[in-house]
């Protein structure tokens, strides 16, 4: 979502996701005959290979790096579709250490959060993509490091299931789980995760809250005081506590 009009701001996650067969009627690793013992990697694998495709909306150098390495050292081809808009290429904060893309590293499905407490948290974002700067920036100017968690989806198809759960886990006072993104409701991944997170969790489809955009027909607005005016209550949303 860069803002600059219909035609530039949207790649049209939703319909790349709606065309995915990616089943979220149980969990991977317990639908019947699966094996007890596998591992959250063995799980990953064989949802790999049982999807037709995979959605991936990379935001750091090292994830991108293990991503297009994974697609090729992978024992088996599918497609791989790779949503990243052109401003991550020059944002200051999209960026790497050597140390991400050295011995020992790999592609993480699921970014966690390393600076908030466990304990103090309130509210857990969930995102993907470059709305994951934004929503530190808030977050450091209301000085909300401590209550509110930003996790980061990088993987949306196949759906990091226990990844995801595992990670929300880790905060166990939280009152909010929301799921926030720059394209309108309608738009984007909302549809697509709400009802997976739910079963990540085993909860409800409405403790799932979003944060975002109203509905609309147009990707964006082509003018820049209603994208801005969007983007503050987007903002307002994603910090609020109730």
């Amino acid at each position: 979502m860069e803002g600059q009009g219909p035609e530039h701001s949207s790649a049209r996650l939703e319909r790349f996701l709606q065309l995915s067969d990616d089943d979220c009627t149980y969990l991977p690793g317990e639908e019947l005959g699966s094996s007890a013992t596998e591992t959250p990697e063995e799980i990953m694998t064989r949802q790999l290979f049982n999807i037709n495709w995979i959605v991936c909306n990379p935001t750091t150098p090292a994830n991108m790096f293990h991503l297009l390495r994974r697609q090729i050292l992978m024992p088996f081809r599918k497609p791989l579709v790779v949503m990243t808009p052109k401003s991550l290429l020059r944002h200051p904060e999209a960026r790497s250490s050597f140390d991400e893309i050295s011995t020992g590293t790999s592609f993480q499905p699921v970014i966690g959060d390393i600076t908030a407490d466990s304990k103090s948290v309130k509210k857990v974002i969930l995102c993907s993509g470059k709305v994951y700067y934004d929503l530190v920036v808030q977050r450091a100017e209301r000085k909300l490091d401590d209550t509110i968690a930003v996790i980061r989806v990088e993987q949306l198809c196949p759906f990091p299931y226990n990844l995801v759960a595992e990670e929300v886990r880790k905060y166990p006072n939280v009152k909010l789980l929301m799921w926030v993104q720059e394209e309108h409701k309608n738009q984007g991944g909302f549809h697509f995760v709400r009802e997976r997170i739910a079963l990540s969790l085993h909860k409800h489809i409405d403790d799932i809250a979003y944060g975002g955009r109203a509905t609309s027909a147009s990707p964006a607005t082509g003018s820049k005081l209603i994208y801005q005016k969007e983007f503050n209550q987007m903002m307002e949303t994603a910090m609020g506590l109730e």
